[in-house]
């Protein structure tokens, strides 16, 4: 009877790791797609970039030193541009990977859930109404690059990168004192940094973003996700399948952002061979 009461426990438990996780990887699908039809939809977002630029650091001389400076020390160049380029979708896993599967936290697993979720809703209606351009696309500086779906240049403000980044932070904070929670708080304390000191976002993008992720935070604090109780009945063979699946939906995602044009050419010429 104990056995039978501790296995029921055990696959509860698992399909409770299992459907928060496919969440996780829908809303990153959610707005992966929103990223590609922008391509279309955002013809209609205002840029409001020279309006923008009449605001105090956003001058080419400013922008220019900040890099300089940067790239003058090679070290801290390099790991920025790892913390960047790994930040968004990395510290995205690295967060749920601890906190879902390793910590079991299903509470605060929920929180960061809906933190996702409101956090790419209100950046994607704010970049469907106005849009400001990234510093290196203004200015036109060259070794950046302008086609991956990662680095959009006109999703500056408010900056998804640092809006999660705070999310993850204050998200985390409880767990400050563990090895696994110390090392997300440097991960994500150095992407606020990576964003300007690599002038791909400007000083606002960070400061709306962490005043956009402090709101949201504060909306779902205690937020707990009701999942349907048909779910449950699923078995864990089903599931797992559907996560597979949807980790293999994620890798190609990726793939695609990476260079989505190319995928784009590649597929119009698939759909016009006879």
């Amino acid at each position: 009877m104990r056995e039978q009461l501790y296995e029921g426990v055990k696959s509860r438990v698992t399909k409770d790791i299992l459907v928060r996780l496919n969440a996780f990887l829908l809303s990153y699908f959610g707005w992966m797609f929103f990223s590609i039809l922008y391509i279309y939809i955002g013809r209609w977002s205002i840029d409001v970039t020279e309006q923008f630029l009449k605001l105090p650091f956003t001058s080419r001389d400013f922008v220019l030193a900040v890099l300089n400076t940067t790239k003058s020390i090679p070290p801290v160049y390099h790991l920025l541009n790892a913390v960047y380029y790994l930040g968004f979708a990395g510290s995205i896993a690295f967060m749920v990977l601890y906190v879902l599967i390793y910590l079991k936290d299903f509470q605060t697993s929920d929180e960061l859930l809906a933190r996702y979720f409101i956090a790419y809703a209100v950046a994607g209606a704010i970049y469907l109404m106005f849009h400001i351009y990234a510093p290196h696309y203004v200015y036109n500086i060259p070794g950046y690059d302008t086609d991956s779906l990662f680095t959009r240049q006109e999703f500056v403000l408010p900056s998804l990168h640092n809006t999660f980044a705070a999310i993850h932070i204050i998200t985390i904070w409880k767990y400050r004192k563990r090895l696994g929670g110390k090392a997300l708080l440097a991960i994500n304390t150095l992407i606020p940094f990576a964003t300007v000191f690599l002038i791909h976002h400007w000083i606002y993008d960070v400061l709306t973003g962490f005043l956009l992720a402090w709101a949201i935070s504060s909306l779902t604090n205690g937020w707990i996700a009701k999942i349907p109780e048909t779910l449950y009945q699923l078995e864990i063979k089903s599931l797992s399948a559907v996560t597979i699946l949807n980790f293999l939906l994620a890798a190609f995602l990726l793939l695609f952002a990476l260079d989505p044009q190319k995928w784009i050419l590649l597929l119009r010429a698939l759909l016009s061979q006879p």
